[in-house]
């Protein structure tokens, strides 16, 4: 591979699809809404009423994006570049 006018997300990327991480901001939201959402719906949510609390999933998602870049499971520039774009953006 040549390495000549990416910029220093697209080489995390591309890092991270090499060694089967976190590759995208569209995989870190399906992440996302595959593993946390569904607890804080649990949480948050009222059985048989739809869950609209944008609001409360961003905060959700904010905050459980920290964890990971915290942890280093996400570099700091996709910390900075990504937002949520699941299923409650």
């Amino acid at each position: 591979m040549n390495y000549n006018d990416e910029t220093l997300l697209e080489m995390v990327e591309l890092y991270a699809e090499d060694n089967r991480l976190i590759s995208s901001e569209e995989e870190l939201s399906e992440r996302f809404d595959n593993l946390i959402a569904p607890i804080v719906l649990e949480i948050h949510g009222q059985r048989g009423v739809e869950f609209d609390d944008v609001t409360m999933m961003n905060e959700a998602f904010n905050n459980w994006s920290d964890e990971l870049r915290e942890g280093g499971e996400i570099h700091p520039e996709q910390y900075s570049a990504y937002e949520y774009v699941g299923r409650w953006s």
